[in-house]
């Protein structure tokens, strides 16, 4: 049995799902199928008000082969890399697919598990909300076989909301309202930070002056361990850790600070 024979119509979703798709915004994007070698990047098609929809087509179909060819007997391990492989040859179909090396820095990335049956997408929207305008990453992850979605908060990991996938279907979605939504909830939280601290872990804001311009910055210590993660307070949006060094001297000023609050 040949793949082809299992499911045809993987490529002429793929296809039909970017055209129509092609008044969006455009921009980089990097597709990893897990068990396949290298990354498939487009250069233009890989905002996911384009990419999206007709990728879950895509991986739907791949995953609906990988289960047909395990029920006709061939081993699990092997249906998933034929299906991957399957998958990725209907991306490369298109000119705007290629292939890239692992570790390159894409705009939008997205992950498909076939094996697991999940995709996620880690990805930048922006907003504006009563005159707050603002440019921040989201992940969003769910089941390629359907239902809800979850949009995550990539930093604390905590779920923002969860959207039906038939919504995430409507044109230029994440774009609109669904950046609208995700913006007017981080600054639900924020306000509900000042008002009642974090809700667990030690945090330390300051501003940075950088080019001339003043950023906040947010040093969140993870709950395990002396790991400091540091945060663009702009953006929400992870920026790199603290060197171990750096973080024994942050507890020797966060120590002083509590025994100076403690005496007093």
């Amino acid at each position: 049995m040949s793949t082809g024979d299992v499911i045809p119509s993987a490529g002429k979703t793929l296809g039909a799902g970017l055209s129509s798709g092609k008044s969006a915004a455009g921009g980089a994007g990097g597709i990893e199928i897990v068990g396949f070698p290298q990354v498939l990047y487009s250069r233009n098609f890989g905002d996911p008000d384009i990419l999206f929809v007709p990728l879950l087509d895509a991986a739907r179909d791949a995953h609906l082969m990988m289960e047909r060819l395990a029920s006709h007997g061939e081993d699990r391990a092997n249906a998933v890399m034929l299906s991957g492989m399957h998958l990725a040859s209907c991306l490369l179909r298109e000119p705007s697919f290629s292939l890239a090396a692992r570790g390159l820095p894409q705009e939008h990335t997205y992950t498909v598990v076939l094996d697991a049956g999940t995709l996620h997408v880690n990805t930048r929207l922006y907003a504006v909300v009563s005159r707050r305008t603002s440019s921040f990453r989201v992940e969003i992850f769910g089941k390629i076989a359907g239902g809800a979605f979850e949009v995550r908060n990539p930093i604390q990991g905590s779920v923002i909301m969860r959207v039906e996938e038939e919504r995430l279907r409507q044109p230029n979605v994440f774009s609109s309202s669904l950046a609208e939504e995700c913006l007017r909830e981080q600054m639900d939280q924020e306000r509900t930070a000042r008002i009642d601290g974090p809700e667990k872990g030690e945090e330390v804001r300051f501003m940075v002056c950088v080019a001339g311009a003043n950023i906040p910055v947010l040093l969140r210590r993870k709950e395990e361990g002396d790991t400091w993660d540091i945060v663009d307070g702009r953006r929400q949006e992870w920026v790199g850790a603290l060197a171990p060094e750096m973080a024994a001297h942050l507890k020797t000023v966060t120590t002083y600070v509590a025994e100076l609050f403690f005496k007093k």
